[in-house]
């Protein structure tokens, strides 16, 4: 799984997600800030990565317009800002249940960690 984390999204999670085996960038280290989300999408589309976002309800029409008009993306993972630890625990949760899911053009949230068992 390659992942592009957008300017919103905390450029320490890059790092944490890396030491856990993902190859993740950022909006900083592409040297792609301040970009349009469209520029944003299309960078990670172009790069194969699936963008990673806080900004839910702009790329959720971003990625219907793309879809109208016949634009493909790597994926889209939507999530609201939480803690760093949250953030890190839910994707590796994410990669443990699917580390082998094609998410071309798909949007996925970030799903909440399922609850423990007793």
């Amino acid at each position: 799984m390659r992942l592009y984390l957008d300017e919103n999204v905390p450029v320490v999670l890059a790092r944490m997600l890396a030491e856990e085996g993902v190859e993740c960038t950022t909006a900083r280290d592409a040297g792609t800030l301040s970009l349009s989300d469209d520029d944003h999408l299309a960078f990670a589309a172009a790069s194969q990565r699936i963008l990673v976002t806080f900004d839910c309800k702009d790329f959720l029409a971003l990625a219907t317009q793309w879809q109208q008009t016949g634009r493909s993306h790597a994926g889209i993972i939507l999530t609201k800002a939480h803690s760093l630890q949250e953030l890190h625990r839910r994707f590796r949760h994410l990669f443990l249940t699917h580390r082998h899911q094609d998410f071309a053009n798909r949007i996925l949230w970030l799903p909440p960690l399922p609850p423990m068992s007793m």
